[in-house]
């Protein structure tokens, strides 16, 4: 069953349940689960599924001070000329990190085999989709949000001007102490660990953002929306 933890000011969403999706996961892999490989795959998958516990951690926040580009949560400040006109008419924000599970990371780096490895990271990919898509509907059910007025940001999304990925140190700075919470650190580089983590900010909205609209980066696997290289999305000159 679905639970919550709070953990310090934010909130642990665990026990987010998973379906494995044989279609998605041969789309993602580009494998035939009936074809040569589909025994050594079953195997793999038996004692991955037994690991996957997807999580997510977020905090309701309030928008401290506004300007044409810096957005302030808790004192904490974002520097973002797009996420500042997303939030313009906004009063409530959820940050959030979601992740695939350390149970999981760890189940594959026990894992050699490059291949096997691959399979494994496909496995990784559509938990954590499973945990977004769970956490959206959390929000929604529990604050009285629209599903399809609800949209997100996500540092380092796009081209790099839009939200730089260096901001991901003050999101975990406002979240806490996102190790203890759900596992997931931070690296100099301001990447995240597991690897199949996402964060960003949800926020209700009149038009539907997402950041792959101001991402020139071509034949990506996540692009959920076309490039139109406007920075106009928020309904702003």
């Amino acid at each position: 069953m679905t639970g919550q933890v709070k953990h310090g000011a934010a909130t642990v969403v665990e026990n987010i349940p998973f379906s494995f999706d044989e279609e998605e996961f041969q789309k993602l892999t580009h494998i035939d689960l009936s074809g040569p490989y589909a025994k050594a795959v079953a195997g793999l998958l038996e004692n991955a599924l037994a690991a996957t516990r997807p999580k997510a951690l977020y905090k309701v926040c309030y928008i401290d001070n506004w300007t044409d580009d810096t957005v302030e949560l808790e004192g904490i400040r974002f520097t973002s000329r797009v996420l500042s006109q997303n939030l313009s008419e906004v009063e409530r924000v959820f940050p959030y990190i979601v992740t695939c599970g350390t149970e999981l990371d760890k189940a594959l780096s026990a894992v050699t085999d490059v291949l096997a490895q691959y399979w494994l990271d496909g496995l990784k990919e559509m938990a954590l989709r499973t945990a977004v898509e769970h956490l959206k509907n959390h929000l929604v059910a529990e604050y009285g949000l629209k599903a399809e007025k609800l949209s997100t940001m996500n540092p380092g999304s796009g081209n790099k001007n839009v939200w730089p990925i260096g901001q991901q140190r003050q999101l975990f700075q406002l979240l806490g102490d996102v190790e203890g919470a759900v596992g997931v650190r931070l690296t100099d580089s301001f990447l995240m660990m597991p690897n199949k983590t996402v964060s960003g900010i949800f926020f209700p909205t009149e038009v539907n953002f997402v950041s792959c609209q101001l991402c020139t980066r071509e034949n990506c696997p996540r692009r959920r929306a076309e490039y139109t290289g406007s920075v106009d999305l928020a309904g702003h000159e």
